[in-house]
């Protein structure tokens, strides 16, 4: 694959048979050279010769890259951090809605079932600040409306 205004090299490199060592027989312009390289070595049979391609890199093409990179990374970590407050306020909302579901369920079954209890909810609510006993029967107006 070839990238535009990027010289290509090719390495031709011998693989040692008895321990997979490499040993870096040429750097080539092209892939001709590396072929009279290859014609050149005495080999025999099993011998094994690897051919990578480089292409050389400046400073200026590197450094543009990296930058891209870290744009791309900081946006990415500010998305995930995004997700996760938004993760985190809906988990919040859930266990508040359950919470509320709960305490509901247990004041209906106060006031359904026993007849006793009635009082000490009517009380309590009685002890409550203007504020609270404001909201609570909000609630109450939700519920029944609901």
């Amino acid at each position: 694959m070839s990238h535009p205004n990027s010289p290509e090299y090719f390495v031709l490199t011998s693989v040692c048979d008895y321990d997979g060592s490499t040993n870096v027989l040429a750097i080539c312009e092209d892939m001709d050279a590396v072929m009279y390289r290859i014609k050149q070595c005495y080999s025999s049979c099993g011998d094994e010769y690897r051919i990578n391609c480089y292409h050389l890199t400046t400073a200026s093409d590197a450094a543009e890259r990296y930058n891209e990179q870290m744009v791309n990374r900081r946006k990415y970590q500010q998305e995930e951090a995004i997700k996760e407050d938004k993760a985190k306020r809906f988990d919040e909302m859930l266990k508040s809605d359950e919470e509320l579901e709960k305490e509901k369920l247990e004041f209906e079954e106060m006031m359904n079932y026993d007849p006793e209890h009635k009082d000490i909810v009517v009380n309590t609510f009685n002890e409550l600040s203007d504020e609270e006993k404001y909201l609570q029967s909000q609630k109450m107006k939700d519920e029944s409306n609901t």
